[in-house]
């Protein structure tokens, strides 16, 4: 394989996790939204529950069980943003060494793609590379 045809490459995989990137890092905001909106509206439910625990009155079922299936969907979904959210810093460390491999035959188009990752990184909204890009 030729210099060019390498560089191309090289070039290709970066372009494709970058994309991905930016797929599942607005994923991420999409799902750190909801579950903060599902997180509200359990908080609210348990204040209900001890308001009335404290007046001396028991819950109601219909309520203590709509706090087990919030607490729930909850867990299920932070075990997925979990998960997902280590699937998107995986694929920002293969596009970083994708760039990192261009700049040794193109560094100007390397510039160009990290400049292109900052960019969708920060548009998305999501804190998980954001975070990452700050500890090194």
């Amino acid at each position: 394989m030729n210099k060019k045809e390498q560089e191309n490459r090289l070039e290709s995989k970066a372009k494709n996790e970058l994309q991905k990137i930016q797929q599942l890092a607005e994923s991420d905001f999409v799902k750190g939204k909801l579950k903060e909106m599902m997180n509200n509206k359990l908080r609210k439910d348990i204040v209900i529950r001890d308001d009335l625990l404290k007046g001396g009155a028991e819950p109601s079922q219909k309520l203590t069980d709509k706090i087990d299936d919030r607490q729930q969907a909850l867990d299920d979904l932070a075990s997925i943003i979990d998960t997902h959210q280590t699937h998107l810093l995986s694929t920002y460390d293969v596009a970083k060494a994708a760039i990192s491999e261009l700049r040794k035959s193109n560094p100007k188009k390397a510039n160009e793609l990290e400049n292109s990752l900052a960019l969708k990184i920060k548009q998305s909204g999501s804190s998980v590379i954001k975070t990452k890009r700050l500890r090194r």
